[in-house]
């Protein structure tokens, strides 16, 4: 449909305008630590306060969270549970489906929202593209499944360690073909510029090459290889037996039976740096208060960090305490975050199709540069509102196609949605009120207002100006 030409007003302010009125305090912390806002969690973090609706996501275990995990239990999502050995036998399309479902599933219905938010970040910290390898866009799920969302929520430590024994990152960063006499650098090297220290946290070429010995014969079980199939191996003919320096750490020469223990050593090491501190606390205050954090809230979680054995939660309780004292600078929605937010403020009832049929918000999601595990390069996908606000037409027409029932399995209630407002300008107040806690700019509700006229406006104008609400400036932002 052609609204966007025939409502540019509504848009005319630019997507770098941002959002009016920031606000600190429960709205600041739904808006950092959910995929998006809905008036029930709105709700739930005014009732219960600050510092106790932080302590409420971070105790995700105690969430109920079953009516999403009956779904998930389903037979549409079997693979999810499957050993390595099962699922290498599976449909790669089938696989895929069903992991980049769930992901839009737990993001969009989860109760444990502060979970998905962290899981999220996660998956782009320790990036793996699903479509690099075939063996990898199987197993990716085993990794998404044992690594990040069994460690979540955990210590860094225990995370860098599951990482660093997925036979998916392995293969991913050619650790695979990592032996002694033909080493490959290029798991090292990530593991300390991506994974921990950070590009600047200190570490030299040789350093690099040193860590690359020390991980040679980390690989994975054949597939021929019975229930071990595509689990992790060390292989002691491919080891370097020799003695390593790493970041100035001498690793004893040892027998290749022994030799696993050289990365063990490494892993150790990076997870004591005070780089690797540094690089992670920063890597938190990005993702969940700004792109520019300051060297005073980098210190504070990294000395978090440190005091806790890079416990998780205890690194996000402080982040998010910035988060609550002062209202944060606001970020611009990624697209898998701007199309789950319209998703959850508008109620939408997701209902993805099975097996290997295609779904339509997988290609939306695409088209807006934003596939689910599908960045190639090692890095993750930015969060950065210079690289997001370049895309912009695929953004505005989230709301478009979704009001326009172009999306399959998707449906949105108009009537629940206006709650009985049957005028124009009660409308645009509703749908401010409804996608963005009423901050939405005065303009913009005009722009939504006139669109809706005359009165009383037809149903397919209400439906039209909510898919516009949803491309305005300040439903981008959050």
């Amino acid at each position: 449909m052609s609204v966007l030409t025939s409502a540019s007003a509504v848009l005319s302010a630019g997507i770098l305008a941002g959002p009016q009125d920031p606000k600190s305090g429960p709205l600041a912390l739904v808006d950092r630590m959910t995929m998006g806002l809905t008036q029930e969690e709105l709700g739930l973090a005014k009732v219960l306060g600050n510092e106790a609706y932080v302590k409420h996501h971070l105790n995700y275990e105690a969430i109920d969270d079953s009516t999403l995990s009956t779904i998930l239990a389903g037979p549409n999502y079997n693979t999810l549970t499957m050993t390595p050995d099962q699922i290498a036998l599976q449909s790669t399309t089938t696989v895929i489906n069903q992991l980049t479902r769930a992901t839009i599933l737990r993001a969009v219905m989860s109760k444990r929202q502060m979970y998905e938010r962290v899981v999220e970040m996660w998956s782009d910290h320790f990036h793996i593209q699903l479509q690099s390898d075939p063996l990898v866009s199987l197993i990716k799920t085993i990794d998404d499944r044992d690594v990040i969302r069994a460690n979540a929520m955990g210590t860094f430590g225990d995370l860098l360690r599951a990482s660093a024994h997925s036979p998916a990152m392995l293969i991913y960063l050619n650790n695979d073909t990592n032996r002694v006499g033909n080493i490959n650098e290029n798991y090292a090297r990530e593991l300390m510029e991506l994974h921990s220290m950070g590009v600047d946290g200190g570490y030299s070429q040789q350093d690099v090459v040193e860590v690359a010995r020390c991980f040679t014969g980390w690989s994975y079980y054949s597939g021929s290889s019975g229930t071990n199939a595509y689990r992790f191996r060390y292989i002691p003919s491919n080891h370097d037996t020799g003695q390593k320096v790493v970041l100035g750490h001498v690793i004893p020469a040892r027998s290749a039976e022994l030799g696993q223990q050289d990365g063990e050593d490494v892993l150790n090491i990076l997870i004591a740096h005070p780089s690797t501190a540094r690089f992670i606390a920063r890597k938190m205050l990005h993702r969940f208060l700004t792109e520019a954090p300051t060297t005073p809230q980098i210190d504070a979680v990294a000395a978090t960090y440190t005091a806790t054995g890079g416990d998780i939660r205890s690194m996000l309780r402080t982040t998010l305490a910035f988060v609550a004292a002062t209202p944060p600078p606001k970020k611009l929605k990624r697209p898998f975050h701007l199309l789950v937010s319209a998703l959850r403020a508008l109620g939408a009832t997701v209902n993805p199709p099975a097996g290997n049929v295609s779904w339509n918000m997988q290609t939306a999601l695409l088209a807006a540069g934003h596939q689910l595990f599908g960045w190639a390069p090692p890095n993750g996908y930015p969060d950065t509102a210079e690289y997001w606000s370049g895309l912009l037409l695929p953004r505005w027409n989230f709301g478009a196609s979704m009001m326009n029932n172009e999306y399959t399995g998707v449906t949105v209630d108009t009537n629940v949605v206006t709650a009985g407002a049957t005028q124009a300008a009660p409308i645009a107040d509703r749908l401010s009120y409804v996608l963005t806690a009423s901050r939405m700019t005065a303009a913009e509700k005009a722009s939504l207002t006139n669109y809706m006229l005359p009165n009383n406006p037809t149903a397919t104008r209400i439906r039209e100006a909510i898919g516009l609400a949803v491309a305005t400036p300040t439903f981008q932002w959050y």
